[in-house]
């Protein structure tokens, strides 16, 4: 089963959207949590409206979003996690395909596709990425998006799951605590050239609203790994990760990205 918690606050304006996605889906079976950190705008009302669906859903003051997801998984049920903020939504048929990948693979761990871009003006725009590699995770270029991404709950709990004690960054540093476990065992970690989910950008998201914040703590996070502090030559070798990027991105999909937006990579 796969276990989706959704964390929200405030988000009366996309988080219907958002619900509907997950509940439509077919061909898997899946749960679905909402923990809500005390939303003043509506947004409860409308859980309230699906309740019949939710196996928990609870709303009040939190210690915020990465301590909801933490306490939403320790809840949840599911060999297979993920979650999807009340602002981003799933597209039809992913679940299905997410249930028979890990259904059909006992050493798959980590499984994530490709996913759109939505802006505040509906213009959408489709996201390639590329085959998970740790150390390009680390010095340049986050290839996981994080709404088109499941895992075992198996890798989850061996990493230690979410540290709440980051406020921003947190899926990323998720990411590359399963990536370096993972770094030794070949087909843990797949990419799958499809298009899983959507991600809307706005003003209120915290990709728009607080780039700074994430680059705060984004040292933090690279220190926790050995790889990073014994580097020399960090932004030699961050050229280099460019480079293996860009020849990636034209061996495995055909082309060389050119990021006019990065908070859209």
């Amino acid at each position: 089963m796969i276990s989706i918690v959704t964390p929200c606050y405030n988000a009366a304006a996309f988080i219907e959207e958002t619900l509907d996605s997950i509940l439509s889906q077919k061909g898997a079976p899946f749960e679905l949590l909402v923990l809500d950190g005390g939303s003043t705008d509506g947004t409860v009302e409308i859980i309230r409206r699906y309740e019949k669906h939710l196996v928990y859903w609870h709303s009040r003051k939190d210690d915020g979003q990465s301590a909801a997801i933490a306490e939403g998984f320790s809840r949840s049920k599911g060999d297979v996690l993920c979650w999807l903020n009340a602002d981003d939504y799933f597209l039809p048929g992913v679940l299905a395909k997410v249930h028979e990948r890990f259904a059909g693979c006992a050493g798959l761990q980590v499984l994530y596709g490709d996913y759109i871009v939505l802006d505040e003006n509906g213009a959408m725009e489709a996201k390639p990425k590329i085959s998970f590699d740790f150390e390009i995770c680390l010095l340049f270029y986050l290839m996981i998006p994080q709404p088109s991404c499941f895992w075992r709950r198996e890798i989850y709990d061996r990493v230690g799951g979410i540290n709440t004690g980051l406020n921003f960054a947190f899926d990323w540093d998720l990411f590359l605590r399963m990536g370096d476990a993972l770094k030794d065992e070949p087909g843990a970690i797949v990419h799958v050239r499809d298009l899983f989910s959507v991600f809307r950008l706005h003003a209120a998201s915290k990709s728009v609203s607080a780039r700074e914040r994430f680059r705060a703590e984004r040292k933090q996070i690279q220190n926790q790994f050995d790889y990073y502090r014994n580097l020399h030559f960090r932004k030699f070798a961050k050229a280099v990760q460019i480079v293996r990027t860009l020849r990636k991105f034209y061996l495995e999909r055909g082309f060389v990205p050119l990021r006019k937006d990065a908070r859209k990579a």
